[in-house]
């Protein structure tokens, strides 16, 4: 790691870090501050300034001190215009359609400006590659914007799209790092850097910040199109399904609420509170107790990823559906877990 890059890094914490400082008192005044209601239980109005401090610190390491090639400054660019909207549905929400519309002319702008796109599968079943062609298109926009919203619909407790977006750009370094061939690096280490100051705030008690939708879509997007980058870009650096074990915990659960939301005829964007972190703490734990836990099983099923792709490449994808139905299966019988824990804490506490 040069000098350079270190001096980047620093001005990245920095900048987020005084950012931060400096939107608060503004949030308060303009009104881009999230309040209680049925499904938010916390306390007092919440400045919504986490992903504009984030955007701010990240713009300004990479466009002035650390050089990054036209694709990311594509993304990064497009990425602007999800920040742009998620702000403005963070004052006033605007209709998940028009939002996803947004994200869907959003990748629009990065494909047609870089011809990035998912044109392979990658070896999922040891057979060979599995080439895409003209479901390309279609396959690419519908990854992107479902990682970008299972980022957005992961951030429901402290902490937790912060840490879940940390464990995701450790996963991309590994990776790269075990392929023996690594590209774009400054960009995504700079957005670690500028992910600290923010979690430390909403992290704490008093002073608390939110990412909002403005942070989570954007960081989303971001983490969507480096892995499609890296997966799918020349030199390719990672595999596609060493792609799928970053993103694991956000990804399987957006798909498995989803997924339930039409078998109960729902619309797969409703709201509701049977998300994993919600599960969890209906089983008794804290807001931290669960962020913990979804961490460990992230950064878990992270290193069966590494381990898998080491050791039996040809059996990673299915290792990733093995657990996916794990995870269904276990939600299947979430109640009776719930059931037993509260069982176990009323004898101890007898």
């Amino acid at each position: 790691m040069n000098s350079t890059l270190i001096f980047a890094l620093l001005v990245a914490f920095l900048v987020s870090l005084i950012s931060i400082k400096i939107l608060v008192p503004i949030a308060h005044k303009v009104g881009l501050v999230d309040q209680p209601d049925a499904r938010k239980t916390h306390q007092g109005a919440i400045p919504l300034v986490g992903g504009i401090a984030i955007s701010i610190s990240l713009f300004l390491a990479v466009f002035t001190l650390t050089p990054a090639s036209p694709k990311v400054l594509t993304m990064l660019n497009a990425a602007t215009l999800l920040l742009i909207v998620g702000v403005i549905d963070d004052f006033k929400p605007i209709g998940v359609k028009i939002r996803i519309l947004i994200q869907i002319i959003a990748s629009a702008i990065v494909i047609t400006s870089t011809d990035l796109q998912i044109h392979s599968l990658g070896n999922l079943f040891g057979l060979g590659d599995i080439k895409l062609g003209w479901l390309s298109l279609p396959f690419t926009i519908i990854a992107v914007v479902g990682i970008t919203n299972a980022f957005n619909l992961i951030d429901g407790i402290d902490g937790l799209a912060g840490s879940l977006t940390l464990v995701a750009i450790s996963g991309i370094l590994i990776f790269q790092f075990s392929n023996g061939i690594a590209k774009n690096l400054e960009y995504i280490l700079l957005l670690s850097a500028a992910l600290l100051p923010y979690l430390y705030y909403n992290l704490k008690a008093k002073s608390k910040i939110f990412m909002g939708d403005a942070g989570s879509t954007f960081i989303g997007f971001i983490i969507a199109w480096t892995l499609i980058n890296l997966s799918q870009g020349e030199p390719v650096t990672i595999s596609p399904t060493s792609a799928l074990w970053c993103v694991a915990i956000p990804l399987i659960d957006t798909i498995g609420v989803m997924f339930r939301r039409i078998i109960k005829r729902q619309s797969p964007f409703k709201p509701d509170r049977t998300h994993l972190h919600h599960i969890l703490i209906r089983t008794g734990l804290s807001s931290r107790g669960a962020l913990v836990v979804l961490v460990f099983f992230s950064n878990t099923l992270l290193l069966i990823g590494i381990l898998t792709e080491l050791l039996a490449p040809a059996l990673s994808f299915i290792v990733f559906i093995a657990a996916f139905t794990l995870y269904l299966y276990g939600l299947r019988r979430a109640w009776r877990l719930q059931r037993f824990i509260k069982r176990s804490r009323r004898r101890n506490a007898r």
